[in-house]
């Protein structure tokens, strides 16, 4: 007996369609919270290096609405500094603000060109010492537009750390002193003072590794160079003037209310004792009536109306002397001292 055309091999009936349809629950919740094909695709596309970016949370560019006087002072010490640069150079250059960031000491040091030169100076009365950096590249080309050429850096990257290059950077600071005194004046008198020259960045004290340093960036353009000029002011520079430096800049920071102790210090001045006094009377005479007096001699004197209270050298009533309970006394009379 033969078998029926739609029949498998050994008997057996055909499955139904139903049969064929894979159930929901046949592979359990995982099946549910499994991802397709074109997701895995999707995600190991943006997976690659070039998707991930690092961030420090260490080094940020300050928001200039942090330190708004900083900003201030950086914007006029470039103007300032344009004009004393043009002057020294004998040729138009230009020092114009650009930023205000905070970085790790360390961070900082290894930003910093070697080889290279960065002033050490002290700005009194600010504690320890603030660094101006410039670029070397930039640093020669100044020099040899200083000494009458036509502004190339020399190729040799020594030569910023050269006798001559070091001579030059201290005429320019020098030259640029008053200007930075000048721009610090709303916030505080700044005297200029440098200290050295360091050539090794690496050997720079700019604070311990838990402290940051705030760097006011400049751009100088000198004919076709262009090149950065930097302040490093470390925060223990700053903390003396850093509330001024956070105002803005339309005076002095508002007193703080104190409330607390003025209460006491109203009742203590009440308690306060002064000593006060009445002059009867003045006589005048010379010196050589004042050198023969002896006793017994008489200075004759008119007895006032009215006589002036005194507290040290300031007059507060005026009274009539008199005695009262047998003692000398001074009556007040109405009105202000006379």
């Amino acid at each position: 007996m033969s078998a029926p055309a739609d029949s498998p091999p050994g008997g057996d009936p055909p499955p139904d369609a139903d049969s064929q349809a894979p159930r929901p629950d046949s592979q359990g919740p995982r099946a549910a919270n499994a991802i397709s094909d074109e997701e895995v695709s999707a995600l190991l596309e943006k997976s690659g290096a070039e998707a991930v970016k690092s961030f420090d949370f260490t080094a940020h560019r300050i928001n200039r609405t942090q330190l708004p006087m900083l900003q201030t002072i950086g914007k006029s010490f470039a103007e300032r500094a344009s004009g004393t640069l043009s002057g020294l150079l004998g040729r138009p250059a230009t020092l114009e603000f650009t930023s205000i960031d905070s970085m790790r000491p360390a961070d900082v040091q290894a930003s910093l060109p070697t080889p290279g030169s960065v002033a050490v100076a002290r700005l009194k009365p600010l504690p320890g010492n603030a660094f101006i950096g410039i670029e070397p590249g930039l640093l020669l080309t100044l020099l040899d537009a200083f000494f009458g050429g036509s502004g190339r850096p020399g190729a040799d990257p020594q030569a910023a750390v050269s006798a001559a290059a070091q001579r030059f950077q201290t005429l320019v600071l020098k030259s640029l002193a008053p200007d930075l005194a000048a721009a610090w004046t709303p916030v505080s008198a700044l005297e200029w003072e440098l200290v050295k020259l360091e050539t090794n960045p690496r050997l720079l004290q700019l604070g311990g590794p838990q402290e940051s340093v705030i760097v006011v960036r400049f751009t100088l353009e000198f004919g076709a160079a262009t090149g950065p000029l930097d302040w490093l002011l470390p925060d223990g520079l700053l903390a003396p003037v850093r509330e001024a430096l956070a105002s803005d800049g339309g005076g002095k920071p508002p007193a703080r209310k104190q409330e607390s102790w003025t209460p006491a210090l109203s009742a203590a001045l009440q308690e306060a004792e002064v000593e006060v006094r009445a002059v009867l009377a003045e006589a005048s005479i010379s010196l050589r009536e004042l050198v023969s007096l002896a006793p017994g001699d008489i200075i004759p004197i008119e007895a006032p109306q009215e006589v002036r209270l005194l507290v040290g050298e300031v007059a507060l009533r005026h009274g009539r002397f008199g005695v009262s309970q047998g003692r000398n006394a001074l009556k007040i009379l109405p009105g202000g001292p006379s």
